[in-house]
């Protein structure tokens, strides 16, 4: 069975099994589990025309990260569909006003499930990976995400500095995430924009940062030196979404 993998935690799997995006097999659940979550459950795997099967804990826990919470419940379903740039373009579907963003070296698979949530929360349609160091949508981003991935587009890009010049000549206004940038409350955003958010360790790379049109900032009151990568997406997105 070609691009498998297990979903697991109450909230993702019933995304998967709502939105219809991704073909499914087989749900299972903890034998010990009862409750309306799961009868929530049962009923979403019956819309779709699959089995629930009880298993005991053991039999799930081979099924998914060692140490994952995964609720009492594991979705055997395919991989996150992965969109080439030229597909993503022409599945945008309100272009004028489009907000995308593009991830430089985001490694840890948390960190980038929490960006793909904030992204679907707040209105971006679709985030740009590299196809090279990047984290890969496993098990752990959809968890992460918590059913973000059904909402929100994900495309892979051979090169991201390619992919910003091609976004460019498609009118993308191109915005990146940099200490050194105009802080926010100076900045007004033009659409439809890519925001480029860059790796905890060493921000974005020097020949991105140069790509983009505007560099920007959030203001900081002192304390830590920085926010993490998904803490700093989210807050821009959400400075996006006021100024709209």
């Amino acid at each position: 069975m070609a691009n498998a993998e297990y979903i697991y935690g109450i909230h993702p799997v019933i995304e998967v099994l709502s939105s219809g995006k991704r073909r499914v097999w087989q749900l299972f659940v903890d034998r010990a589990k009862r409750g309306p979550q799961f009868i929530t459950l049962a009923r979403a795997a019956g819309r779709r025309g699959i089995g629930l099967t009880r298993v005991d804990r053991s039999e799930l826990e081979k099924m998914v990260p060692r140490g994952a919470n995964h609720q009492g419940v594991a979705l055997k379903t395919e991989g996150a569909e992965v969109l080439t740039l030229a597909s993503a373009l022409e599945d945008e579907t309100d272009m004028k006003n489009a907000v995308w963003l593009a991830l430089d070296e985001i490694t840890d698979p948390q960190n980038l499930g929490s960006v793909l949530r904030s992204a679907a929360c707040l209105g971006a349609s679709t985030v740009v990976l590299p196809s090279r160091r990047s984290a890969g949508l496993g098990a752990t981003v959809s968890r992460t995400a918590c059913g973000a991935l059904e909402h929100v587009r994900v495309a892979e890009a051979g090169n991201l500095n390619q992919a910003i010049r091609e976004l460019k000549q498609k009118g993308f206004w191109i915005y990146g995430a940099d200490t050194a940038g105009k802080p926010l409350g100076q900045v007004g955003w033009n659409k439809p924009m890519l925001l480029v958010i860059g790796s905890e360790g060493g921000g974005m790379h020097a020949l991105t940062a140069k790509n983009c049109d505007e560099l920007v900032a959030i203001p900081h009151k002192g304390g830590v030196e920085s926010l993490n990568a998904a803490c700093a997406c989210a807050v821009i997105l959400y400075d996006i979404a006021l100024k709209k």
